[in-house]
């Protein structure tokens, strides 16, 4: 049995009352140095309780020491993180599947370039959806006749025939503003 204070209370005298505490420990340090060693020292050791001097302030070494191992280990998991997102855009890169859907859509898009620069009569491959699409770049490009023309060719009923039909309504306001 303690001839001091519990344990419990000298943990409240150190979190609240770093004065009372150190006067206990110079008291018990030379009335019973048993005591001391046993419940008193400990507290003066653990180094999350270092104090330097007698100040009773906490030693900043172990909360530096705390705050580098949490830096640390934000910085190893975003560069982790980093990793993996760098990977996933690379492996695209590498991925046949990806690279055949990406040289599918290159020819789609060089097909109808060179579609595009075909005469207007000679459109009998083009689909609905390619007449928008050619009419819609020549809008862009403030080629109106052209893009009148592909974008009649626009067939009712398919996917882009009422945004077609909108864009020819609107061409009057861009053929008179727009030049």
């Amino acid at each position: 049995m303690p001839s001091g204070p519990s344990k419990q209370e000298l943990e409240m005298y150190w979190r609240d009352s770093r004065q009372y505490f150190d006067e206990l420990a110079r008291y018990y340090k030379e009335s019973d140095k048993a005591y001391y060693d046993e419940y008193i020292a400990p507290f003066y050791s653990n180094p999350l309780y270092n104090v330097s001097g007698s100040s009773g302030k906490k030693s900043g070494g172990v909360k530096l020491l705390i705050v580098l191992v949490v830096f640390f280990f934000l910085i190893a998991g975003g560069g982790a993180v980093l990793f993996f997102i760098i990977s996933e855009y690379s492996s695209k890169d590498t991925d046949p599947v990806f690279k055949e859907k990406k040289t599918e859509s290159v020819n789609k898009e060089e097909s109808i370039t060179k579609e595009n620069e075909k005469e207007p009569g000679d459109d009998s491959s083009l689909s609905s959806d390619d007449h928008f699409i050619i009419g819609s770049k020549k809008i862009g490009e403030k080629d109106y006749d052209k893009a009148e023309y592909h974008l009649k060719k626009v067939k009712p009923g398919t996917q882009y025939y009422e945004q077609a039909k909108q864009l020819l309504d609107n061409m009057k306001y861009l053929r008179k503003y727009n030049k």
